[in-house]
């Protein structure tokens, strides 16, 4: 039985070959058309650039693990010569973000105290814009060297007060010679964009908001327990480490963030620093993306690394009274070439969702604090008042006992 099954495949071995062969080359027509029509989409989606971007990101995903077999290689040594790095933490003298960064909010401060001469350029109008920052945003001065107009020969220094501040390091890398433009305004918010790399914005967003204030909106921003509270897109969100440097005000914190259905969410391992200047009335925040070794790159998540973010909070009157101006300038680098449509779907639906969720955030810890202020005065008010009727009723016990020494038959 069994040589005859050899002998008929010795028989057929011509025909089994054949057909195998017509059905290999029918897969591999199938599956290049499939990639070729991919190719096509991915093309006309992203574009050229995209395209390459795309394939140089999915290349380094399946890169060998070299550093892993480094280490398995040496063994003991390898996991040593990691855990020392772990052990060794964050550098803050090397990464602690610089007070420099917050002259980048120059401008910034100046659109505010022209808010009330505002005027609208061409492309504001043409965008229905509520106010104009091209004019305040898109200057250029002349250099005192050689004449020639730039806008970084418009930077100077707010001369913050530093107190006993460190100085630091670290500074914002933006591409400060592109020239804003309108982007959308809508409701309360007014948003502009400048590219800092080509197809890649940053976004510059201006609210107002009449009843809250300056203090309570710093707190809302830089509570991370209250912030996953009231922000649902917040997946992780968690304190790393504080810089160990007093009136540093700076933070290491890590950031997963949610993302719509079909792609995977984005985290972010950045270093954030706060400031306020009685001075100048005004409080700022900038964040810097970074890198710890507690948190490596996650093969489920995209890491964001190149992301940096400025605010400006100032106060109508002071920081305690309602009423404050609001500026946040942000530029992230989503990690693999987004559709424009789908960013556009970002910036003008979900960044306005996200401040309104912020601002009712606002609202409830300001309500919420002056219940409690509400409690503790009148816990001691009544403190007070039964301090009062004690003492009162003190006085009247003392003076009912003289009377009563003093009647007659009291033998005194």
């Amino acid at each position: 039985m069994f040589s005859r099954i050899l002998i008929n495949i010795k028989l057929r071995s011509n025909v089994t070959l054949r057909s195998w062969s017509y059905q290999c080359e029918s897969i591999v027509a199938q599956r290049s058309r499939r990639i070729q029509q991919l190719f096509t989409f991915y093309h006309r989606v992203y574009g050229s650039s995209g395209l390459a971007r795309l394939l140089r990101s999915y290349h380094k995903q399946f890169e060998p693990p070299i550093r892993g077999i480094m280490l398995s290689a040496v063994g003991a040594v390898g996991l040593n010569i990691t855990g020392a790095i772990e052990a060794a933490g964050f550098n803050w003298e090397k990464e602690r973000l610089s007070l420099k960064n917050f002259d980048l909010c120059r401008r910034d401060l100046d659109f505010l105290n022209q808010l009330p001469n505002n005027e609208l350029c061409s492309n504001c109008k043409d965008k229905n814009m509520q106010f104009c920052y091209c004019t305040i945003g898109n200057k250029k001065c002349k250099s005192l060297k050689d004449g020639r107009e730039s806008m970084r020969n418009c930077r100077s220094p707010l001369n913050l007060k530093r107190d006993s501040a460190p100085l630091g390091n670290k500074v914002i890398e933006t591409f400060s010679e592109s020239l804003w433009e309108p982007y959308f305004s809508k409701d309360e918010f007014s948003v502009w964009r400048r590219e800092e790399h080509p197809s890649m914005y940053s976004y510059k967003v201006y609210a107002r908001f009449d009843d809250i204030s300056a203090d309570d909106l710093l707190h809302v921003q830089t509570d991370l327990g209250y912030r996953r509270i009231w922000d649902e897109t917040a997946i992780h969100l968690e304190m790393v480490e504080e810089d160990p440097r007093p009136n540093s005000n700076s933070h290491l914190i890590y950031w997963e963030m949610q993302w719509p259905k079909l792609f995977s969410n984005r985290d972010y391992v950045y270093c954030r620093r706060y400031i306020k200047d009685d001075k100048l009335n005004v409080m700022m925040v900038c964040s810097r993306g970074t890198e710890h070794p507690k948190y490596p790159v996650y093969s489920n998540k995209v890491r964001v690394n190149d992301y940096w973010s400025l605010m400006v909070i100032k106060p109508y009157t002071n920081f305690s009274e309602p009423g404050v101006h609001y500026i946040l300038t942000y530029y992230d680098d989503p990690g693999l070439p987004i559709p424009q449509n789908i960013k556009s779907w970002v910036t003008q639906k979900q960044m306005p969702e996200f401040l309104k969720k912020m601002y009712l955030a606002t609202k409830q810890y300001s309500f919420k604090r002056a219940l409690e202020m509400q409690q503790i005065f009148n816990l001691s008010s009544f403190h007070l008042q039964s301090q009062e009727y004690l003492a009162n009723e003190s006085r009247t016990s003392w003076f009912r006992k003289i009377l009563r020494t003093r009647e007659p038959g009291s033998g005194k």
